[in-house]
């Protein structure tokens, strides 16, 4: 878990909306070449330059190989990681297959998973403890395995997922939702909601792994424990007036 090329893409999107208290799940690593000599690094620096034509990729890796940096960088005021085990320096260790105790619940206005969630048993369990973590008006963004990375983690996403986990009934507003290769040269595309269009989207086969890319800020307080069903079963049963 943690930070290449296509997830850095992704979270210089939201720059300036990345703010405040910051959680990460699962302490992220930085996996980008500071090396000015390597095809990654100068990959990367074009990345970053489409955003800030400034700012040089080295001075974004953080000490020991970790994102704090990045983060304080991108708008956080400061930054913790939240893990089941302490053997990376998680600041909370708590198995995110449990709920979260109550003096965590709303206190972070920034939650970052970058490929953590796939590895958890309960990804239902762990996406709603990251939605109850968050405050109302604050951002999550979710970076996961979607295609051809079997076996990686336990699960593998896909865009009906990750809209239905976050819809408007779960409390949340995304502001993006997107596919991409795993690539030094990322170019996403948009992953539309399946209930907007009205009928199921399948991706099939892709060239390479491939991640699912979601922001989306959190609008209202939902309990947890909400059951989405698949949007074309539900417009099924809609149209058979069941």
């Amino acid at each position: 878990m943690g930070v290449d090329i296509s997830v850095l893409n992704f979270l210089l999107k939201f720059r300036r909306q990345i703010k405040g208290k910051t959680l990460q799940l699962g302490r992220q690593g930085w996996h980008i070449s500071s090396d000015p000599n390597t095809s990654n690094y100068q990959n990367a620096q074009a990345v970053l330059r489409r955003y800030d034509d400034v700012t040089r990729i080295e001075t974004l890796a953080g000490e020991g190989g970790f994102t704090e940096t990045l983060f304080r960088y991108l708008g956080s005021d400061s930054v913790m990681a939240m893990d089941a085990s302490p053997y990376e320096g998680a600041d909370i260790v708590h198995d995110l297959n449990d709920p979260v105790p109550p003096d965590l619940v709303g206190q972070f206005d920034t939650i970052f998973d970058g490929g953590t969630i796939e590895h958890v048993f309960n990804p239902v369990a762990a996406f709603q403890n990251a939605q109850q973590m968050l405050r109302v008006g604050g951002l999550l963004i979710s970076v996961n395995a979607a295609n051809n990375q079997l076996g990686h983690g336990f699960y593998q996403f896909s865009p009906e997922f990750m809209w239905r986990m976050f819809s408007a009934d779960a409390g949340f507003d995304v502001h993006l939702m997107q596919l991409t290769l795993v690539s030094e040269t990322p170019e996403p595309m948009d992953a539309p909601d399946p209930e907007k269009v009205g009928h199921r989207i399948e991706m099939g086969f892709t060239p390479g792994a491939t991640y699912i890319m979601m922001g989306a800020t959190k609008v209202a307080d939902v309990r947890p424990g909400r059951i989405a069903q698949q949007s074309d079963y539900t417009s099924a049963w809609d149209r058979a007036g069941a």
